[in-house]
C-alpha cells in the first residue's frame, strides 16, 4: 500500500513538472526593428516585429521617447503592460513620450494566455510635424513580454531601443543660370548649388528626370530636355533631396518654344509584313495568327521592350567626352525626321501606331557608321526593332544611338573617337531598307538630333553654359 503511495506521489511530481516546466522557460521575446530611423519632413512608417516562440507573447508597446536619446537606465520599466503604466513607473514627464503601439493579451499567471500568440507586426506611422517632433535625437523604445513564469511570474521581457534622428529642413538650393530658351522635343543646360548633404538632385520637367552632375562639393551642372509628348507648359525646375527625402525646388526661367509635330502615313505590304514582321515576332514569342497581328503586337509590345532596354543601359550622367560638334552620317540623305508620328495602314485603313524618335539616314549598302562623337559604348547587340544596335554614353547623361547595322566593330566598354567606325548600316530589326536609325537621348529623352549637329547651337546652348 505504502509503494502505491509513493507511486501516486512520484506520478503526481512528475506530471506536475511536465506541465511546469516548460513555464518556466527562460527565452526572452524576440523583437526586431530598424537599428537607426532617420526621419524627414514626410515622416516613415516602421514595421517593427515582436515573437516568442515559448509561452508565448503577453505584451508589446512601442514608445517614442521625444529629444534626447533613452538608455537602459533612463528607460520606463520594461515590465510595464501598457505605455502609460511605462511612463508613469519612469517618474518622468508623460508628455514627452508619444505611445505608438500598444497589445496586452488576455490570461493569467497560473493558467498562461486564453489564446497563446506567438508573433505580432506593428506599422507605426512616424510623422514629425504631426508628432511635434523637435529636430535632432529622440528614441523609439519597444517592450514585449512573455507568460513564462521566470522572474517570480513576470515572465521574460526584451526591450529595444532605437536611435530616432529627425531632420526636416530641405537643402539649400541656388541657381546660377539666367534665362533659358529651350524647344519641345529640345535641350538646356542649367547650373545650380546645392548643400553637401543633397544625396541627388537635378531638372524635372513633368515627370522626367535629369540627374546633376557633380563638378565641385555644392556645384552641379544637369543637361535637360523638354519630352516632345510633354504637357503644354511643362513644369521645369531644379531638385534637391537628402538622404531623408527632404526636398528643395527652384524654378529658374525657362523659355519653351513649341513645335510643329509631323504626321506621316505609311502602307503595309504583305512582303514587308512576311519578310519582317513575322521572323521578330517568332523571334520575341509574339506570333499571331496573320502577319498584320503580329506585326501590331511588334509595333507596340516589341517596341516597349526594346525602349526599356535602351533606358535601362542609362546610368548616372559622368564627365563630358565629346569634343566639338556631333557629326551626321557621312553622305547621308535624311529619309525620316525626329518626332514625326507614324500612321500605318492597309488598304487605307489605319492598324498601328508609332511615334519615330530619331532620323532615319541612307547612304549606299553597308556604308561605314561612325560614332558621331567621343564617348564610352554602353550597349553593343541586338534590341528588337532596333535590330544590330550601339549606344554611346559620352557624359552628362548625353547619349547617341545607331540602330538597324548590318555588323558590329565595337564592344560594350570600348572607349571611341569621333569618326570611329562601329560597324556597317543594314536592314536588322524593324527596317524596310538598308539605313541608320540615328537617335540622341538626354537622360532617357529623345531629342533633336538637330539640335547637336548645329555647333551654333551646341556653343550658345551648351558649351558656353559649362565653361
Amino acid at each position: 500500500m505504502r509503494s502505491l503511495v509513493v507511486l501516486f506521489i512520484v506520478a503526481v511530481v512528475v506530471a506536475g513538472l511536465y506541465y511546469a516546466w516548460p513555464r518556466f522557460e527562460g527565452e526572452s521575446p524576440v523583437v526586431t526593428a530598424p537599428e537607426r530611423i532617420a526621419l524627414g519632413a514626410a515622416g516613415a512608417e516602421v514595421e517593427i516585429g515582436f515573437a516568442d516562440a515559448g509561452t508565448g507573447l503577453r505584451s508589446v508597446s512601442a514608445v517614442l521617447r521625444v529629444g534626447a536619446p533613452a538608455s537602459a537606465d533612463t528607460a520606463a520599466n520594461p515590465s510595464a503592460d501598457t505605455p502609460d503604466q511605462a511612463a508613469g513607473e519612469a517618474g518622468g514627464d508623460a508628455a514627452k513620450e508619444i505611445p505608438l503601439h500598444a497589445q496586452t493579451w488576455s490570461g493569467s499567471t497560473l493558467d498562461g494566455p486564453l489564446i497563446a500568440v506567438h508573433e505580432e507586426v506593428a506599422r507605426v506611422a512616424l510623422d514629425p510635424r504631426a508628432m511635434g517632433l523637435p529636430e535632432g535625437a529622440s528614441t523609439l523604445v519597444l517592450r514585449a513580454r512573455d507568460w513564462s513564469w521566470s522572474g517570480l511570474g513576470d515572465g521574460n521581457t526584451t526591450e529595444v531601443v532605437v536611435p530616432v534622428v529627425v531632420d526636416t529642413r530641405p537643402p539649400r538650393l541656388s541657381i546660377e543660370t539666367g534665362l533659358t530658351y529651350v524647344r519641345r522635343g529640345g535641350a538646356a543646360v542649367v547650373r545650380y548649388r546645392v548643400d553637401a548633404d543633397a544625396e541627388r538632385s537635378g531638372v524635372r520637367v513633368g515627370e522626367a528626370w535629369f540627374p546633376g552632375f557633380a563638378e565641385s562639393t555644392d556645384g552641379r551642372v544637369a543637361v535637360f530636355a523638354i519630352p516632345v509628348d510633354a504637357a503644354p507648359d511643362p513644369r521645369i525646375e531644379v531638385v534637391a533631396i537628402d538622404a531623408v527625402g527632404n526636398e528643395s525646388t527652384a524654378r529658374f526661367d525657362a523659355r519653351l518654344q513649341e513645335r510643329t509635330i509631323p504626321e506621316i502615313t505609311i502602307p503595309l505590304f504583305d512582303g514587308f509584313l512576311e519578310r519582317v514582321a513575322v521572323p521578330l515576332g517568332q523571334a520575341a514569342g509574339l506570333s499571331e495568327s496573320t502577319p498584320l497581328a503580329t506585326f501590331q503586337r511588334v509595333n507596340s509590345e516589341l517596341r516597349a521592350r526594346n525602349e526599356a532596354t535602351i533606358a535601362d543601359a542609362i546610368g548616372a550622367p559622368t564627365a563630358p567626352q565629346w569634343d566639338g560638334v556631333f557629326e551626321q552620317m557621312r553622305n547621308s540623305k535624311v529619309t525620316s525626321e525626329f518626332a514625326e508620328i507614324r500612321h500605318y495602314v492597309v488598304g487605307g485603313e489605319r492598324v498601328s501606331r508609332a511615334r519615330h524618335y530619331g532620323f532615319d539616314l541612307a547612304s549606299t549598302a553597308h556604308a561605314p557608321i561612325t560614332a558621331s562623337n567621343g564617348g564610352t559604348v554602353i550597349f553593343a547587340g541586338d534590341n528588337g526593332i532596333y535590330g544590330t544596335l550601339v549606344m554611346i554614353d559620352h557624359g552628362l547623361g548625353v547619349t547617341t544611338l545607331y540602330g538597324h547595322l548590318s555588323s558590329l566593330a565595337v564592344a560594350v566598354g570600348d572607349r571611341v573617337e569621333k569618326g570611329q567606325t562601329l560597324g556597317r548600316s543594314g536592314a536588322t530589326g524593324l527596317a524596310g531598307g538598308d539605313h541608320l536609325h540615328f537617335a540622341v537621348l538626354v537622360g532617357r529623352t529623345y531629342v533633336d538630333p538637330v539640335e547637336w549637329w548645329d555647333a551654333k547651337w551646341l556653343e550658345e546652348h551648351v558649351t558656353e553654359r559649362l565653361r
